[in-house]
């Protein structure tokens, strides 16, 4: 086995989310889904990533933005969930896998999504509350040109039971330089 691997034990999945430091409590104590973005590329939900890269680069970018509306000035930072994957498991998943300008499943899903004169409620299910519980895939970095940011991914939580396997997870809150 290479030294940089470590042994398989189903460890729990790390999860980042960026944010602002002036968010950190509020989301540490109960992420509200009302207060999500609406059209975003797997709609209103709570974004996570496998990458700590990532998340803090969103962090910075959410920064730069509140810096230019508001003149604030407020710290990115990172929120970082231990997820347990038996307990993912038991939740209504969707995964995209392949995200090339020709995957008409995750497109198709995208521009749904995104597209208020499209989107209606949810991601169109007939059951339970019109969404999955997960949704998985690339981030987008033009969804109308149909780009992906290389090397991403999202995990986006929809429903309250996805958002309580967060709630009781482990976490951290980490400032971003």
């Amino acid at each position: 086995m290479s030294s940089s691997l470590i042994a398989w034990t189903n460890q729990p999945l790390l999860l980042y989310h960026g944010t602002l430091t002036q968010y950190r409590d509020s989301i540490l104590a109960g992420i509200d889904l009302t207060k999500s973005l609406p059209y975003t590329d797997f709609g209103l939900g709570f974004y996570t990533t496998t990458s700590i890269e990532a998340a803090a680069r969103r962090a910075r970018d959410k920064q730069a933005i509140m810096k230019a509306v508001t003149n604030i000035e407020d710290k990115p930072m990172v929120i970082r969930y231990e997820v347990e994957r038996n307990a993912l498991a038991q939740l209504e998943c969707l995964w995209f896998i392949n995200a090339q300008p020709d995957a008409v499943d995750f497109w198709s899903f995208v521009y749904y999504c995104r597209d208020e004169k499209l989107h209606a409620t949810g991601h169109n299910r007939k059951v339970g509350n019109g969404y999955y519980d997960i949704v998985i895939g690339a981030i987008t970095d033009d969804w109308r040109q149909r780009t992906i940011l290389p090397n991403s991914d999202q995990i986006s939580f929809h429903t309250p039971q996805a958002i309580a396997l967060l709630h009781i997870s482990k976490t951290a809150a980490i400032v971003v330089e």
